[in-house]
């Protein structure tokens, strides 16, 4: 007897088969970032000790700049190459190469802005022009280390995140105390040790890894990238142009805000915004983790996208809130470890408040995820005009009122907001497609 497969057996297959993808390279991706944040950890607490407040507010707040214009440019390029890459099967190498030209440009762009705005708004004996260009240098760094990850991730190759990022975390925190401990101290060692391992990371994915993971390709067609040549480029560009508006926007914010709050209540309290801020990222890389598997396997609009997105949400939300738990608790072990300053600091105040941010946040990031898959990134680019709209005149209120403490409730208010919307749109795209 032949066992015939009926549709609705067939539809729960593709799902179970979309969401043990998503999964498998979620695990391989937060393991990377795992690894990044246990390392990233012990070296804040290194810098910590090592770094008076004072230059260490100051460091935070020009790698909180340069990471901040990296985020802008390598965004929108990083979110199109996890959507494109996986359908465009034989013209993907064209793909990559308008990816970089693009993301140097725009790298550039926002470097140069970035350094402008640290010579205008921080304290600094240096050179202004010298600055300018080694910001604006160090920004587009940053930039082609930021999209290695969605690279790997696209071309089916999420476990290399780990392998490539473990080493580089490895040799920042190695880094640092030999920076720090040079005759005289080198400049901005906290800076220098972050973007060092970087350049060699860099060199070794874009020179050795990417090559031999396009060279297993299938055969060309002549179709595939003649069609890339005609349309693909005009889309592509577009939906950088929308997607890396609205995820700078709201990307490039988040990542600014130490810069931010340096800027508005100085140096010391700004270096303990800074590492709060640090250490409540922890929380976030496992739903951009998960987010990025989304977007690259419901990529072009599959027809269970938003179920799959609603099933994830809710286990991301259920780690996210345990592990934002286990932050709260480890609190007082953590500013004891980074210092006497900063365990007498707010602190614990401001990494609680950062903790239930990140439970909220979980909602949009997984639903703009899903509506990248999809290329409706116009709604996308609405949420992160309104959420720069309303939360930089919240920060400098607040902040300038109640320090770091209102700083962090700046963030909250806003990202509750967020979380309405993405909760909304999660519910609307799955009841829409159950009822199809």
């Amino acid at each position: 007897m032949t066992n015939v497969v009926t549709p609705v057996e067939a539809a729960a297959d593709e799902r179970s088969s979309l969401s043990r993808r998503i999964s498998v390279d979620s695990l391989w991706i937060i393991a990377g970032y795992g690894v990044t944040s246990g390392a990233g950890f012990i070296f804040w607490i290194v810098a910590a000790r090592l770094v008076e407040p004072a230059q260490l507010g100051f460091e935070t707040a020009v790698f909180s700049a340069i990471t901040a214009a990296a985020g802008i440019a390598a965004s929108g390029i990083g979110n199109a190459l996890l959507v494109f890459l996986p359908v465009t099967g034989a013209a993907r190498a064209g793909v990559l190469r308008l990816g970089w030209r693009t993301g140097a440009i725009v790298s550039a762009v926002t470097g140069v802005i970035a350094g402008v705005l640290v010579v205008i708004l921080l304290p600094s004996d240096g050179s202004p022009l010298l600055t300018v260009v080694l910001i604006t240098a160090a920004t587009m760094i940053w930039s082609f280390f930021v999209l290695k990850d969605p690279v790997l991730t696209a071309l089916g190759s999420a476990r290399s995140t780990l392998l490539v990022n473990g080493p580089v975390n490895l040799a920042k925190l190695a880094l640092i105390p030999v920076l720090v401990g040079l005759a005289g101290g080198a400049a901005n060692p906290v800076v220098l040790s972050a973007l060092i391992p970087a350049i060699a990371a860099c060199a070794l994915v874009y020179v050795v890894v990417i090559p031999r993971l396009m060279r297993t390709t299938t055969a060309r067609s002549a179709a595939q990238v003649s069609e890339w040549a005609t349309t693909g480029r005009t889309t592509f560009l577009s939906f950088v142009l929308r997607d890396g508006t609205a995820n700078g926007l709201y990307l490039g914010l988040t990542l600014a805000l130490p810069f931010i709050v340096t800027a508005l209540v100085g140096s010391s309290e700004g270096a303990v915004f800074a590492l709060c801020f640090q250490v409540s990222l922890v929380l976030d890389l496992v739903v951009i983790a998960v987010g990025s598997s989304l977007a690259t396997h419901s990529a072009g609009d599959h027809p269970f996208g938003g179920r799959v997105a609603m099933q994830v949400w809710l286990k991301v939300l259920a780690v996210v809130i345990l592990g934002a738990i286990a932050l709260v608790l480890a609190t007082p072990v953590i500013l004891g470890l980074l210092g006497d300053y900063y365990a007498a600091s707010d602190g614990g105040t401001v990494i609680a408040i950062l903790a239930i941010a990140s439970v909220f946040r979980t909602s949009y990031e997984i639903w703009t995820a899903s509506l990248r898959a999809r290329r409706k990134t116009t709604t996308v680019l609405v949420c992160g005009a309104a959420y720069v709209a309303v939360l930089v005149p919240t920060v400098i209120i607040l902040g300038t009122s109640l320090g770091v403490i209102g700083a962090a409730l700046a963030l909250l208010i806003v990202t509750i907001g967020l979380s309405i919307v993405g909760i909304i749109g999660i519910v609307r795209t799955s009841t829409t497609e159950a009822t199809a």
